[in-house]
Parts: structure tokens; sequence; C-alpha cells
């Protein structure tokens, strides 16, 4: 009966965690997530990422989306995902605008996140993960929410 009872627990957290993963709103257009940042004051936070590939990405998706402070964080920013998975399904559409923002926003490695002012104008950057500590990208954030709402 113990074991039913740790093992329906454990189960619990998992899906605790995934509902605050989908808690967060990433866009996959950037001019759409543009607009929005525009018309809402936000800054935009396009994160690269190998989603399916890079360890330090699957870590970030893993543990970084699913902390508190982040998912409130980011509902004051416009979250722009950026993925070149290589397992994934992606339509050749979506990777052409992906290979595009790359060029123009991030000459790197995965995972970065790249903030930009509401017009497009880069506030700063941050590159690589530190495995089970999210609170240098945390910080990144309200570095960023704090630069536009001054």
């Amino acid at each position: 009966m113990k074991k039913i009872l740790i093992l329906m627990a454990f189960l619990s957290i998992g899906l605790i965690s995934a509902q605050d993963h989908e808690a967060l709103n990433w866009h996959t257009d950037f001019k759409k997530a543009q607009n929005i940042a525009q018309k809402e004051h936000k800054p935009i936070v396009l994160l690269f990422t190998g989603s399916d590939w890079c360890p330090p990405c699957m870590a970030m998706h893993r543990d970084l989306f699913s902390n508190r402070e982040f998912i409130d964080l980011s509902k004051k920013v416009v979250l722009v995902m950026v993925d070149f998975p290589r397992r994934k399904p992606m339509s050749e559409a979506q990777r052409l605008k992906n290979s595009n923002l790359a060029r123009k926003f991030h000459q790197g490695g995965v995972p970065t996140f790249v903030a930009l002012t509401p017009d497009g104008k880069l506030i700063d950057k941050i590159s690589g993960y530190m495995f089970g500590h999210p609170e240098r990208d945390i910080d990144f954030f309200k570095k960023v929410i704090k630069s536009v709402n001054k």
C-alpha cells in the first residue's frame, strides 16, 4: 500500500510539472510575437534551442520551464521558441523562419536566450544552462523586464 501511495505522489508531481510547462505561452512566429510585444509594451525573449538533442536544452526545458518563479516572469515577456530539432518533425517553412532568426539575432550555440525590445533592438543575451540551477536564467529575465519597465 505504501508503495502505491509513493508512486501516486511521484506521478502527481510529474503531472503538475507538465501542466506548468504548458502554462508557458511560446510563440513560433516572430512577426506575430513582435506585434504582441509592441501592443503590450513587453520585451521579446527568443530561445534558441535544440529541444530533442541538446542535453543542456533538455535540462532547461525540464528544470527551468517548470519553475514557478520563471513561469510568473514569463508572463511579463513575449516568448519565442526558435527550435532546431533533429528528430521532431518541423515544417520546412518553420525551419526556414528559425534559420533566418538565427542569422539575424544569434550565431552561436544552444541554448541561448536573446532579449529584444518590442521594436527588435538587442537588450541582452545569455548562453548555456547550469544543470539544476535555474537562478541565473531567472535573474536574466528579471534584468530584461526591469530594463524595459524603466
